[in-house]
């Protein structure tokens, strides 16, 4: 929340004022909180691809077990375009649970969209946090195995060569 401080006469009043300011940015960060925290993934990459992979997920996380993808969308176009992806329709990505991250806002205006079997996540004003969106887990993804470790190789040598 952006609470600008009183001075101009001009602004609107507080009410009027109080923005949210999410930009793709901060929620790919939420994305990345929610991953290592509610979902316990560790490690968790963001907005990280290789040409190999050809794949950049927002945000992606690890269990022993699995692997869950976080694709934020903050416009109705960016979530319709979302489906043209080659890897949306060839069933080809990564992740065996994949969410879609939007805030409450662009999820009321989306409620009817065809999810394909995503979860969805929304980022709560209220709240100050991620929550997903009860009945709307994820199905279980059979995930691209290939692309997900040649995708972790190359975290892997992105640290070797530079130490990050």
């Amino acid at each position: 929340m952006l609470f600008e401080v009183l001075g101009n006469f001009n602004q609107p009043s507080i009410r009027e004022r109080t923005v949210t300011t999410l930009t793709h940015k901060d929620l790919v960060k939420h994305a990345v909180r929610w991953l290592a925290g509610a979902q316990q993934c560790n490690p968790v990459f963001s907005e990280r691809g290789s040409a190999r992979v050809g794949e950049v997920p927002d945000a992606i996380g690890f269990t022993a077990n699995e692997s869950v993808v976080v694709e934020v969308k903050v416009s109705k176009s960016d979530l319709m375009a979302d489906k043209k992806k080659p890897h949306r329709t060839n069933g080809d990505g990564m992740g065996n649970r994949r969410y879609y991250l939007l805030t409450e806002e662009l999820y009321q205006q989306c409620k009817d969209h065809d999810w394909r079997g995503w979860g969805v996540a929304v980022w709560s004003d209220r709240s100050l946090c991620v929550r997903q969106v009860r009945g709307m887990s994820s199905e279980e993804f059979n995930s691209n195995i290939q692309k997900e470790r040649d995708f972790l190789r190359s975290r892997i040598l992105e640290v070797q060569r530079f130490g990050r």
